[in-house]
């Protein structure tokens, strides 16, 4: 059995993924290239035939290549050299492609170079490439460009590896090679989103019915400000499920033993706020401090970043003035204009507790126009194998929306899906499932009116298996 191993980004970690796997079922492995690789500390450089078969028969494992002077790496055999001695070894692994260690590539008219004798050719991609740029990532950049018709600053996307793969390798690859088998098999696969990722490129269905979005954490939300607005906003963000931090320059107020419902507390002075604000730019800002210049600092700070929400406190006068000094100071008129002031729903709030539950209902305005994520801190870093289930489709009434998920696992279910027989159902059919699968399942009115909606609904949940 020949299997080369070709692409970008986890091609020696493949080989090496294999050689551990055929080694554990007794096998005998040579490990090779066409290009060049790096050289392990027992290869066999310039080797004869008798050579590998002898070194095979004495540690069940070889690897064999060419001498690279003044390198590390190995080139390859010859090929009357790796043919004789891959018909000795039980498997042969042979590193077919280059990439310079980038996790995306194109290949060239001449890449990669596969042996007549190969049995299968693995493809990988490196899905450390999500999220970033081709400038960051590619190579063979030209040829990436060309055949994804972006720029080299285009953040790139599962859908974008997906083409390289499809029109790069598996389909140029299987016309060449009509009787060779080929398969994709991505590497740098660490997250959930990236084993998700992985299985439809395994399968090779078509990634862009998974959103990222889906696979956020728990909304961030940061109050500036720790008085009674703040103090009555914590206990209604925790129930929304926000992860909440707070920051005041005053110590008496910013202290956890005030605001133990807080995830972090922070004192400090305003004007050194940035060095809490959380990373990403989908946050949450609610700007409530004890005064108008309080406000406007923080504000400043929130501004020089992306966010999906900022917030200020304060009446339309003391609004109307912070907007025309920020304008003032640079900032346009539309940037000024987004932020929510006076904030919060107009519900006529008047108390600290009505106020909170103005701009709560703000909060959750902003968020639910979007997709909505029930991702939880236990899910999003679950290292378990399972079947990931994920509504991708409602009608009607159901507890809740596009986007949730469940991970079931062989002795545990890690998030929810909404609960009750639906969810009952899922988990059931969840041990069955060997490939992505779309199922539908419905909610009866009877149980609808135990979860208090009006009417029966369906979910359309997504199975999607998820290994290493």
């Amino acid at each position: 059995m020949v299997i080369a191993v070709v692409g970008s980004g986890g091609k020696t970690t493949r080989i090496h993924t294999l050689r551990d796997q055929y080694m554990a079922q007794g096998k005998t492995v040579l490990a090779a290239t066409t290009t060049h690789m790096l050289a392990e500390e027992d290869t066999l450089l310039d080797p004869s035939a008798e050579d590998i078969i002898a070194q095979l028969k004495a540690k069940g494992y070889c690897m064999a290549g060419t001498s690279m002077p003044g390198t590390e790496k190995m080139g390859p055999l010859k090929e009357e050299v790796l043919k004789q001695a891959s018909e000795s070894a039980d498997i042969t692994l042979i590193e077919a492609d280059g990439s310079k260690g980038l996790p995306v590539k194109y290949p060239a008219d001449y890449e990669p170079v596969i042996p007549d004798i190969t049995d299968e050719i693995q493809v990988v991609t490196g899905l450390s490439a999500l999220g970033k740029t081709c400038r960051e990532t590619a190579h063979r950049k030209e040829l990436v460009l060309d055949c994804l018709r972006i720029s080299e600053d285009n953040i790139l996307k599962p859908e974008h590896l997906q083409k390289l793969v499809t029109e790069g390798y598996v389909r140029p690859l299987r016309e060449k090679f009509p009787n060779v088998k080929v398969t994709v098999c991505p590497g740098q696969v660490n997250t959930l989103y990236e084993k998700t990722i992985a299985r439809f490129f395994r399968e090779e269905k078509d990634v862009s019915v998974i959103q990222e979005d889906w696979f956020s954490s728990q909304p961030k939300l940061m109050i500036f400000g720790a008085g009674h607005v703040a103090l009555q906003l914590l206990k209604l963000a925790k129930f929304l499920d926000f992860y909440t931090i707070i920051l005041d320059d005053r110590e008496e107020f910013a202290n956890p033993e005030r605001l133990p419902e807080a995830d972090e507390v922070h004192c400090c002075d305003f004007q050194k706020a940035e060095a809490y604000l959380p990373e990403g730019d989908q946050h949450y800002y609610v700007v409530v401090t004890r005064g108008h210049t309080g406000d406007e600092v923080c504000v400043k700070k929130v501004l020089a970043r992306s966010y999906a929400y900022l917030g200020m406190i304060g009446s339309r006068k003391k609004v109307k003035a912070t907007f025309e000094s920020l304008e003032a100071q640079g900032f346009s008129k539309e940037t000024v204009e987004g932020i929510h002031a006076p904030i919060g729903l107009p519900i006529g709030a008047r108390t600290p507790e009505e106020i909170a539950v103005s701009i709560a209902a703000e909060l959750i305005q902003i968020k639910n126009q979007g997709t909505v994520s029930t991702m939880t801190k236990e899910l999003l870093e679950a290292k378990e194998n399972g079947v990931l289930c994920i509504i991708t489709k409602k009608n009607g009434s159901s507890p809740r929306g596009v986007g949730s998920m469940m991970l079931v696992c062989e002795d545990k279910v890690i998030g929810s899906i909404g609960g009750g027989a639906m969810e009952h159902e899922v988990i059931r059919t969840a041990p069955e499932i060997r490939e992505i699968t779309v199922m539908d399942f419905s909610l009866s009115n009877e149980e609808s009116a135990n979860l208090g909606m009006i009417c029966g609904g369906s979910n359309q949940v997504l199975f999607v298996p998820v290994y290493p």
